[in-house]
C-alpha cells in the first residue's frame, strides 16, 4: 500500500479539515471534488462538495470526521441510491463522502432536508482526477501543506542550515492508494516516501515527499500530483533560499521573509521597471540604467500584490491587490495610488489593451474588464475554472484567459464584453502563464507542472489547434514566466534559476532554432522587456534581485538588489521599514482634540500629509508593536468609531465624527488613517495618540 521512511511521521491532519469550510458559490446544484472543485468526475471514497441553495435549515458539523454520519442536521444525501456520509451541512453547501459501494457512471444525487428534496447528477469514475487541498478552499494558490517533521505550515527551506532533508506533507482526496502517486514541484520530481489514509478524516489522503535540493530558493512554484495517470489540480508551494544565500543572510530556515518579489513590468519609453513585493505590500521603482531602486510606492496593508500591467503611454499602472480582491490604479507621473477598484476573489493576472485593463480573478472563475478612462469595471464575465493568466491583443480586440484548473482557454471580445470561444487545451493541462504574438492570434502558454523540460503550448486561436515544445533543454524545471519580443520567446525557469531563449516564427509560433539557456539568479519568476535599452528584465524571487540580460547577446549585464532600497527610513533589514520611508505614504502629525470621554460623540481633525482618499480611521492599543512591523496582527478597538470622513483638497487635513462608546476602556489609542496609499502609523510613525478618559 505504501512505502515509508523511518524519519517521516504520518501526520494528524485534523488541522487541515478547515479547508472544507464554506465558500461563496453560484446558486446552482453542483457536485465537485471538495479539494480541487473540479466537476469532471469523482471516485468512490472521495470527499465532495455539493453547492446549491436551501440545502438545509441550518449549519451542522460532524462531531467525529473520522466517522461521519449518514444524517446530519436533518439532512441526508444519496448518490446512485447509496448513502453518503456527511461532514458539514449548511443552506448553501454540503461536504460529504462518496460511499465505497457507490455505482460507477452518471449517477443521480438526492439531497433531502426535512420534506424538501433536491436532485442533481455526478459522474462516478474509478479513475477520476485526484484533488489537492488549498489553504483558501478554492483548490488554487497556496496549498494545504505542512512540514512533515515539525507539523508547521508556511514557507519551506528545501535545504536546511544543518543539512537535514526537508519533508512535506500534502493532503488531498480521491488519491488512489493502489499504487504510489507521483509528485512534481516546479516540474521537478519529488520522491514520495509515504501515501495513505490520513488518520483524522475519512476520505482524506496524505502524501509525504522529500523536497528536491535543486528546488531551493525557487520561490512560489506549482505542485501537482498524478495518481493512476490522472493529474490533480495544482497548488502553490513557497521554497526559500538556503540559509545565507538569500537577500537577508541572517534569516532562519523555514522563516517567511518580510520582503519577496512577485512580478515585474516595464514602463514604456523609460528605463524604469515596477517590481511588486507581495510580502511587503509595496511596488518598487527600479531604474535599470542607474541600477538601483529609486522609489517605493506603498499599497494598503495586506494587499499581497501579484500582477502588474502598464499602459502604452507609460502613465498608468494597474497593480493587483490579490489578498484584498482589488486593483490599485497608479499614476506613474507622481508614483501614487489614485484609487482602488474591487474586482473579485484573488485577482492574480492583469494586462492592458488600449484603455481597458483585463483582470482575472482566480478564486471567482471570472475576468473583470476595467475602463481606465473612468476607473470603473465595465463588466465581469465568467471564464473557466481557476483562471491563472491573461493576455490581450488591442488590434484584434480580444483577451485570452488561461484556465489552469480545467485545461481551457477563454477568448473574450473586448468590444462586446463577452466570452466568444472556449478552447480545450487538454483536461490535464495546467497552464500557468501566457504570452502572444501581437496581431497574429498565436499564443504561448507555459505548463510548468508537466515536467522539468519546460513545456510550452502553442495555440492558434482561430483554428484552436495546439502544439507543444520543450523550452528548457537543461531539464532543471518547468518554465513559468514568459515574454515574447522580436521573434523570440523568453521563459523563466524558476527551479533552475535560468531563462530559456527560443527563436520562433512570428506568424506560426513554431520554433525556428535551438533554445539557449541563460543562467540568472535564484527563483527566476517573472519577465519584462525593456524595449528602450534592449534588455530582458528578470525578477528573481529567491535572491530578491532584478537581473538584466542583453537581448542582442543573451549575456547577463547586471544584478540589481530590488528588496533593499538604501533610502530614507529603510534599514535594509528583513522587515517593513521601507514602507515608512515611501514618498506616497500617508502621515498624521496631530489630532485635535487628542482626548475624549467615554460615552461621547464629537468632531476631530487630523493634520498630516497624503491623506487623500482616506477610507477609515481606526484606533489600536499601542502596546507590543514592532516599529518596523505591520499593523495587521492588531485588532482595532470597536468601541471607538469614526464616520463622515472628509479630506481637504491638498490632503493635509481630515475631519470626522468620533463616537466613543460607554463601554470603552480608558487609556491611549494609536490613531490609524487608512488610504489607498497605505496607512499612517507604519514604520517609525507610530506616535499619534488619542487618550480616552473616564
Amino acid at each position: 500500500m505504501y512505502n515509508q521512511s523511518s524519519t517521516v511521521k504520518n501526520l494528524p491532519a485534523i488541522a487541515l479539515f478547515c479547508t472544507l469550510a464554506p465558500s461563496v458559490f453560484a446558486q446552482t446544484l453542483t457536485i465537485v471534488n471538495a479539494a480541487s472543485l473540479s466537476a469532471v468526475s469523482v471516485a468512490p471514497n472521495t470527499i465532495i462538495t455539493i453547492k446549491g441553495k436551501n440545502l438545509s435549515s441550518g449549519v451542522a458539523v460532524a462531531p467525529d470526521p473520522s466517522n461521519p454520519p449518514a444524517t446530519l442536521g436533518g439532512v441526508t444525501v444519496t448518490i446512485g441510491g447509496t448513502a453518503a456520509a456527511l461532514f458539514y451541512v449548511s443552506p448553501s453547501q454540503i461536504n460529504a463522502l462518496v460511499g465505497a459501494s457507490t455505482p460507477l457512471g452518471n449517477e443521480p444525487v438526492v439531497v433531502t432536508s426535512g420534506t424538501v428534496q433536491q436532485n442533481g447528477t455526478v459522474t462516478i469514475a474509478a479513475n477520476a482526477p485526484p484533488g489537492l487541498f488549498s489553504k483558501s478552499g478554492s483548490g488554487m494558490r497556496d496549498g494545504a501543506i505542512l512540514n512533515a517533521v515539525t507539523f508547521l505550515g508556511g514557507d519551506f527551506s528545501a535545504q536546511t542550515q544543518n543539512g537535514a532533508p526537508a519533508y512535506l506533507a500534502l493532503f488531498g482526496t480521491g488519491i488512489s492508494l493502489t499504487s504510489a502517486p507521483t509528485v512534481t514541484v516546479g516540474g521537478v520530481a519529488a520522491q514520495v516516501l509515504f501515501y495513505g489514509a490520513a488518520p483524522c478524516c475519512k476520505g482524506l489522503e496524505q502524501v509525504n515527499v522529500l523536497l528536491p535540493p535543486s528546488t531551493a530558493g525557487a520561490g512560489t512554484v506549482p505542485l501537482a500530483l498524478t495518481s493512476n495517470g490522472q493529474v490533480s489540480n495544482t497548488v502553490d508551494v513557497h521554497l526559500l533560499p538556503p540559509h545565507g544565500m538569500g537577500p537577508f543572510p541572517g534569516d532562519n530556515d523555514n522563516e517567511t521573509p518580510s520582503r519577496e518579489l512577485s512580478t515585474v513590468a516595464y514602463v514604456p519609453g523609460t528605463s524604469l521597471v515596477l517590481v511588486a513585493d507581495e510580502n511587503d505590500d509595496v511596488v518598487r521603482v527600479v531604474d535599470v540604467s542607474a541600477q538601483k531602486v529609486t522609489q517605493v510606492i506603498t499599497l494598503p496593508e495586506g494587499s499581497g500584490p501579484e500582477g502588474i500591467a502598464v499602459n502604452a503611454a507609460g502613465t498608468t499602472a494597474v497593480v493587483l491587490e490579490s489578498d484584498l480582491g482589488k486593483a490599485a490604479i497608479l499614476d506613474l507621473t507622481k508614483f501614487v495610488v489614485v484609487t482602488e477598484i474591487a474586482t473579485g476573489m484573488s485577482p492574480v493576472s492583469v494586462t492592458i489593451a488600449g484603455t481597458q485593463a483585463i483582470v482575472v480573478n482566480q478564486d471567482a472563475d471570472t475576468a473583470s474588464i476595467i475602463d481606465l478612462t473612468s476607473n470603473t469595471v465595465q463588466k465581469t464575465v465568467n471564464v473557466g475554472h481557476g483562471p491563472a493568466a491573461v493576455a490581450a491583443d488591442a488590434t484584434l480586440k480580444q483577451a485570452y484567459v488561461v484556465n489552469e484548473a480545467d485545461g481551457t482557454l477563454s477568448v473574450i471580445d473586448l468590444a462586446g464584453l463577452t466570452v466568444t470561444k472556449t478552447v480545450s487545451l487538454g483536461e490535464a493541462t495546467r497552464g500557468e502563464q501566457i504570452a502572444m504574438i501581437p496581431g497574429a492570434g498565436i499564443l504561448f502558454i507555459t505548463v510548468p507542472a508537466a515536467g522539468p523540460e519546460g513545456e510550452v503550448l502553442v495555440v492558434n486561436v482561430a483554428s484552436a489547434a495546439t502544439t507543444t515544445f520543450q523550452a528548457n533543454p537543461s531539464g532543471t524545471g518547468g518554465s513559468t514566466g514568459i515574454a515574447y519580443f522580436n521573434s523570440h520567446l523568453y521563459l523563466a525557469n524558476q527551479t533552475g534559476g535560468s531563462v530559456s531563449v527560443v527563436p520562433v516564427s512570428p506568424t506560426t509560433g513554431a520554433t525556428t532554432g535551438t533554445p539557449v539557456n541563460v543562467k540568472v539568479d535564484l527563483g527566476a519568476r517573472a519577465l519584462a522587456i525593456d524595449a528602450k535599452n534592449n534588455l530582458l528584465v528578470v525578477s528573481n524571487e529567491g535572491s530578491g534581485t532584478i537581473v538584466l540580460v542583453n537581448l542582442a547577446t543573451n549575456q547577463v549585464t547586471a544584478h540589481i538588489n530590488a528588496v533593499q532600497t538604501n533610502g530614507q527610513g529603510d534599514d535594509n533589514g528583513d522587515d517593513h521599514s521601507d514602507r515608512g520611508g515611501a514618498h506616497n505614504g500617508p502621515a498624521a502629525s496631530q489630532i485635535t482634540p487628542n482626548t475624549g470621554k467615554v460615552g461621547t460623540t464629537f468632531s476631530i481633525t487630523i493634520t498630516g500629509m497624503n491623506l487623500t482618499g482616506a477610507t477609515s480611521v481606526t484606533f489600536l492599543a499601542p502596546g507590543n508593536i514592532n516599529p518596523h512591523g505591520k499593523l495587521g496582527d492588531l485588532q482595532s478597538d470597536s468601541s471607538i468609531t469614526a464616520n463622515s470622513l472628509k479630506v481637504s483638497p491638498d490632503g493635509t487635513q481630515l475631519t470626522a465624527t468620533l463616537a466613543i462608546a460607554a463601554s470603552a476602556q480608558p487609556g491611549p489609542r494609536l490613531v490609524v488613517v487608512t488610504t489607498p496609499n497605505g496607512s499612517t502609523q507604519q514604520g517609525d510613525q507610530m506616535s499619534l495618540l488619542l487618550t480616552v478618559t473616564p
